[in-house]
């Protein structure tokens, strides 16, 4: 399984997706009316009607599942702007896509301190039990997951399922399902984190190596926070991924850059784990 983030418009999350879905729990047909007054684009109208050809009343249930999933699809993880005639989709933005283990556990050894990255099978089990249940307060780890924050006026999972995967406990404000997001205000917090993170990240692999001194720290550092372009060729053994270690210093750049980028463009972010192997990036 593969897990994939985008970049979300924000004001278009806000102001049209939540609303929409929110309301399509409870009054599927009535959400898509109020969508097609808002967007301008060709297929996400021409599914919004197909929608509505067939619906009867009721909430999500009530209409097709097939149609409904492109819908979601589009209106989530598609770049959107603002047009003269409503909401269209801009032109395509990369996205980030791994192995959703892999992700996670680059996000783990990044946002947890206490992570034990280095011992394969203590670390599965953390692995495994932030997808069983997200823990919250863990940032990127808790997107990847499948968390929500802020919490949901509807339930996640039942507007799409790829693993089965979700819980919705609102007395407990707690959600997760096989997608989640987070606003580009909470992003552009990763962002101002990411240093502190990613060097209290290499203080603890000097630490647990018992190192003097790391001498790529500051040339790892600085390709992290996108400051040089390509890594350097690593003298000492970083062991977090064991062989993997140059595997791990530019995967873990990768998913810091789609950070970054985000941030810098006032967007969002949105998490998908997919279905099987193939994504769309």
């Amino acid at each position: 399984m593969d897990v994939v983030l985008r970049p979300i418009n924000d004001r278009f999350f806000h102001e049209q997706v939540l609303p929409f879905l929110t309301r399509a729990m409870g009054d599927a047909s009535g959400a898509l009316e109020s969508m097609l007054d808002g967007v301008a684009d060709g297929q996400a109208r021409m599914l919004c009607e197909r929608l509505l050809s067939t619906a009867v009343p009721g909430g999500v249930g009530a209409v097709d599942a097939e149609p409904w999933s492109d819908l979601v699809d589009r209106l989530v993880f598609l770049p959107w702007k603002e047009g003269p005639s409503g909401w269209e989709v801009g032109g395509m933005q990369g996205g980030y896509a791994d192995a959703w283990d892999e992700a996670l556990h680059l996000a783990l050894m990044l946002e947890e301190p206490g992570y034990p990255y280095w011992d394969a099978r203590s670390s599965r089990e953390v692995r495994d039990g932030m997808r069983f249940r997200p823990m919250a307060d863990m940032g990127l780890a808790s997107l990847l997951s499948g968390q929500w924050e802020p919490f949901p006026e509807f339930p996640p999972d039942r507007v799409f399922s790829t693993q089965g995967r979700g819980e919705y406990f609102p007395s407990e404000r707690f959600a997760f399902a096989d997608w989640a997001w987070r606003p580009a205000r909470m992003v552009a917090h990763w962002q101002v984190n990411l240093p502190r993170k990613l060097e209290r990240l290499l203080a603890r692999e000097q630490e647990r190596m018992k190192l003097p001194s790391l001498p790529e720290k500051d040339e790892v550092l600085g390709y992290w926070l996108g400051k040089v372009a390509q890594p350097p060729p690593l003298t000492v053994a970083f062991s977090g991924l064991g062989p993997r270690a140059a595997n791990w210093i530019i995967e873990l750049g990768a998913l810091t850059a789609h950070i970054r980028h985000a941030a810098l463009a006032k967007q969002g972010l949105a998490a998908l784990v997919t279905k099987g192997s193939g994504v769309r990036i």
